[in-house]
């Protein structure tokens, strides 16, 4: 991962006033980190998770998410179809941003995060929630810069790198591959500029 990754992402939290806690394992899968969280973050009313490559765009994204999180027994956060398993026949909450209460995943019975063979990362925490007849908030992608592949909805149908959910949360994707220039280019636009060229300043007095 681009070292620069996690800087501009907490950059950008501080931007909003809000501390982002950074968890880096290189022997967790995704879906077991998640699992783990869930099973011993339970002193808080609500989960929030954000990939490393996810920023918030307007401060508003918090009380929005909130806002929806308040209904009970709840999923909220982007909108994301596996175009490669069930003839991208799906459609689920994307573990790259979502949000849930802490109460309902333990109703739930903690749903395992983990890929399988007719799963991808995270869809089956959505696949429980619509079997047990609970609320799927989803937020839909409002601008592309890459309409790369195709999201199961009549309306919504588009998604890719750069994905902007409600106006309020971008998501890169991939940012393992193309060495993070997308994100870090969103992130500039999003900060102050003093805070880019102390950024900057910061990096180039490291080398």
């Amino acid at each position: 991962m681009n070292p620069q990754i996690p800087l501009y992402q907490k950059a950008v939290f501080d931007h909003f006033g809000i501390p982002v806690t950074h968890i880096i394992d290189d022997e967790c899968t995704h879906g077991d980190f998640m699992n783990r969280i869930f099973k011993t973050m339970t002193d808080t009313d609500y989960l929030i998770f954000f990939d490393i490559d996810c920023v918030p765009t307007r401060k508003e994204w918090l009380p929005a998410l909130l806002n929806d999180l308040r209904e009970p027994r709840t999923l909220a956060g982007g909108a994301q179809t596996a175009n490669h398993i069930r003839e991208a026949q799906n459609l689920y909450v994307s573990p790259a941003f979502f949000g849930i209460s802490t109460a309902y995943l333990k109703e739930l019975d903690y749903p395992d995060m983990n890929i399988t063979d007719d799963a991808d990362a995270g869809q089956n925490l959505t696949d429980v929630v619509t079997q047990q007849g609970g609320n799927l908030i989803f937020w839909w992608p409002t601008s592309l810069e890459d309409k790369q592949w195709y999201l199961h909805h009549p309306v919504h149908n588009r998604f890719g790198h750069g994905t902007t959910y409600n106006d309020m949360v971008y998501h890169a994707f991939e940012s393992r591959f193309d060495g993070s220039k997308r994100f870090q280019k969103k992130c500039k636009k999003i900060l102050p500029l003093t805070t880019v060229l102390r950024m900057k300043w910061n990096q180039l007095m490291k080398r």
